[in-house]
């Protein structure tokens, strides 16, 4: 067994720990709904909030504990306060530090532990949130990860809560010698406000919900989220971003009333608490109203700048009557309006937390899926305007699940893109397409061009230029015929990052995509920025184009801006030879659609376009 190891700062740590006034037969009830809301989200038997003394470790919160050994030496939080981010030990019995450990090979039975440090305002680490279980898992993912951190801030939120109460009390009449009450009032403010705001803070909010639930009164939480931030952020920098998170709290305040709570919960998300508020209509027309008033200019130093929101609302007691349940419906409800498009809010409905449970049940069964090969891939065909000829395809990833069968993108990308397999599924639709194409321009088609989608992980874990460029030199296939799709999204998540591997990539002579183009706020920025070859214009735009006018402007412009900047172009979405006719007198060269044919599997692709075998066939 390999003990955990003793911090530098451990004699600090310890007098930090000291001013939160714990003791430990007296457990901290404000943390209970955190452990619980913990166990529930992941679906484990056990959670604890463990705070790690000098020999031994104080459970301040818990659920589902027994009768443990509570020695410092055992626990796994004692080894999750040696890192900042989140510890997950999947099979703690294949673990080297573990595996003797008289919590896996005793009573308890432990397998499974993920642990999130949680640390004092000066960033000492006072102890750790954990879920555990008695079997192993290997599908803790990183949005689940990210899941735990905001509980963890949760958790750090009502600790430097009781922190400010154990000061208040020391402060009292009968030891106020030595001490100042006004510290005591900046500790409060510290406790409960956003600094740079002067809104609630994520602590304060939840209490707040809590205390509007005890009371049993209806109420509304309006979960928001900036669209657009961090581009503005990244490009303007960060006093300006400040001034726009500023100007965001003025505005939300002024939608509320004396009663409400407006918060910021972090980064640039906000929230509003509306209790009383029972009927649905006047909660919706709130976010409604958020969302109009968030995309007003918002001028700094006489530049006017642009930036959006997407709210999420729920309801008590109609959705439901449990506070954190409450706040993670209007979260769902956020989520939903994300993924639907920017600018948009939405009401939470019970098949929302459905979609939330079936992404993790897929998160699960992916693993199985990578091991046992169900992932396959279908070719829809890109095509010339001008002859029909073919010209390419975009590779489409389908899996052929074992009880549910042929399950189309929609139905699992979220879990994958949010799981730790997305950059190895990715690799693999990469070498898969590339060897495609390769047989396809060996069985005549010389000028193929594939089209492959990436994750956004696919950024973030190793080479992606050097991967791309050996699998292309493996499959002896020249780098034009390679065409990487990219959504604002990525670009966005992985800036400088995902730069510098898209100029390598283009620089080799790979094609580079920019997929839904019009549909994003940063979409003209990135036009100037990003090496790009050719734009694909978003199916949203072609749908409309013979009868909305707005739409038709929008083409007209995209291709307009597409000769300007010396750049092919692509139309999705083509149902119909009108609309086909349309954009090749308006200068757009090639497209794809179901006029042309739906996404296929290898065989039907083959015979359609007289490739592989049917080809062979026919020239013997």
């Amino acid at each position: 067994m390999k003990c955990p190891a003793i911090l530098a700062t451990e004699e600090k740590r310890l007098e930090a720990l000291s001013t939160y006034g714990l003791r430990k037969e007296v457990p901290l009830g404000s943390l209970d709904p955190v452990v619980k809301i913990a166990a529930r989200m992941f679906n484990m038997p056990v959670s604890v909030v463990n705070m790690i003394g000098s020999d031994h470790v104080f459970f301040a919160a818990s659920i589902g504990v027994g009768d443990i050994d509570k020695s410092r030496d055992v626990s796994f939080c004692a080894h999750a306060i040696n890192q900042n981010g989140v510890m997950v030990v999947p099979d703690a019995t294949a673990d080297e530090r573990f595996h003797d450990n008289p919590l896996v090979t005793g009573a308890a039975g432990l397998r499974f532990y993920a642990g999130v440090p949680l640390f004092s305002p000066d960033g000492l680490a006072l102890g750790a949130l954990c879920v555990v279980d008695t079997v192993p898992h290997d599908d803790f993912s990183e949005a689940d990860g990210e899941r735990l951190r905001e509980l963890a801030q949760m958790a750090s939120d009502r600790l430097e809560l009781r922190r400010v109460e154990a000061f208040a009390e020391k402060s009292g009449p009968e030891n106020a010698i030595g001490l100042d009450r006004r510290e005591a009032e900046e500790l409060y403010r510290l406790a409960n406000f956003d600094i740079l705001t002067g809104l609630a803070n994520r602590g304060r909010f939840y209490r707040h919900v809590e205390e509007t639930l005890a009371r049993r009164l209806p109420a509304a939480v309006v979960m928001i989220d900036l669209d657009g931030f961090k581009d503005v952020n990244d490009t303007l920098g960060h006093a300006v971003g400040d001034n726009i998170l500023q100007e965001v709290a003025g505005r939300l305040e002024s939608y509320v009333g004396e009663e409400d709570t407006v918060a910021r919960i972090g980064g640039d998300e906000f929230a509003i608490l509306l209790p009383k508020m029972d009927d649905l209509v006047k909660a919706s027309e709130v976010a409604i109203a958020v969302n109009a008033g968030i995309t007003m200019p918002i001028v700094i130093d006489s530049q006017e700048i642009h930036i959006g929101a997407s709210c999420g609302v729920a309801l008590a007691p109609l959705h439901t009557e449990d506070p954190l349940e409450l706040v993670g419906n209007a979260d769902l409800a956020l989520f939903k309006a994300k993924i639907n498009g920017r600018g948009r809010s939405f009401v939470f409905e019970p098949a929302l937390r459905m979609e939330a449970a079936a992404r993790r049940l897929y998160g699960m069964e992916i693993h199985r899926a990578v091991n046992n090969g169900e992932f396959l891939l279908f070719y829809q065909p890109q095509v010339s305007l001008t002859d029909g000829t073919l010209t390419g395809a975009e590779a489409l990833i389908r899996w052929r699940h074992p009880e549910r069968g042929l399950l189309s993108p929609a139905a699992f990308l979220p879990a994958l893109e949010g799981g730790p397999l997305a950059a190895t599924v990715g690799s693999w639709v990469l070498d898969e397409a590339c060897a495609q194409a390769a047989r396809w321009r060996r069985d005549g088609a010389e000028s193929f061009r594939m089209g492959v989608n990436l994750f956004g992980a696919q950024f973030r874990v190793g080479d992606l230029a050097t991967e791309v460029i050996e699998i292309l030199e493996r499959h002896q296939l020249p780098p034009s015929a390679l065409e990487i799709e990219i959504t604002e999204n990525i670009v966005l998540d992985h800036d400088d990052i995902a730069l510098e591997k898209l100029r390598r990539l283009r620089d080799h002579g790979v094609c580079i995509s920019f997929d839904d183009f019009g549909t994003g706020f940063a979409s003209l920025s990135l036009l100037k920025s990003y090496p790009l070859s050719r734009i694909k214009i978003d199916r949203s735009f072609v749908e409309g184009m013979l009868t909305s006018k707005k739409d038709a402007s929008v083409i007209r412009a995209i291709l307009d801006m597409a000769r300007n900047f010396d750049l092919e172009t692509i139309a999705e979405g083509i149902e119909r030879e009108p609309e086909r006719d349309s954009l090749l007198c308006q200068g757009c060269n090639e497209g794809q659609g179901y006029l042309f044919g739906k996404p296929m599997p290898v065989p039907q692709f083959g015979a359609a376009f007289g490739l592989g075998a049917e080809r062979r066939m026919a020239s013997g």
